[in-house]
């Protein structure tokens, strides 16, 4: 997603510009906002997560450099880091887990699941490969960028991203061959 702010919006920024700041703020909300919902443990605390990024923007966006890359993914690293410390206060994901006696979808239902469904199957799964994943495969971050938000080794990243995939088709089999079953012994 791209946010779609104007050379006067960040040079008014810039200045600490209050009309400039609520015009920055109106274009990124939605796409920080959902940013926090990707990664915040406890989404009533969006607000709050949200509150404070924005002020570390504003105080810190005189370090924007546009040759380092765009202004949103700048911002978005703010956004990200803010959610990491605060889940780090909260402790982390909450724990999600498919009680055995459920009964399981028809292969026809699962291929309708929409986003919500898919983010809670991948919050399942453990947390240091969860961030990794997220920050490669929906927020684009490189390795290099990844390791320096999360504070680990570029190669370390790397074996996380590596797992995170073995996970994501280790249960998408178990997912697959436990429906198989269910059609299996409901025809």
């Amino acid at each position: 997603m791209c946010m779609n702010i104007s050379q006067s919006c960040l040079n008014g920024c810039l200045q600490g510009d209050r009309n400039s700041q609520k015009e920055f703020y109106d274009t990124a909300l939605p796409y920080f906002n959902a940013i926090c919902h990707r990664y915040l443990k406890n989404s009533s605390l969006r607000q709050d997560v949200l509150q404070d990024a924005f002020v570390s923007i504003f105080n810190k966006i005189h370090q924007y450099n546009p040759e380092r890359g765009a202004l949103h993914s700048w911002g978005a690293k703010i956004v990200i880091n803010h959610c990491f410390k605060q889940n780090q206060k909260e402790g982390r994901f909450i724990e999600w887990s498919i009680r055995k006696h459920e009964k399981g979808a028809d292969p026809e239902v699962m291929k309708a699941l929409g986003e919500a469904d898919l983010e809670s199957f991948l919050k399942t799964m453990p947390e240091k490969y969860y961030d990794v994943f997220m920050l490669f495969v929906v927020e684009g971050f490189s390795h290099e960028e990844i390791s320096a938000i999360i504070g680990i080794k570029e190669e370390v990243c790397r074996k996380r991203l590596s797992r995170a995939r073995l996970w994501l088709q280790a249960e998408l089999k178990k997912a697959d061959s436990f429906f198989w079953d269910m059609n299996y012994k409901i025809s």
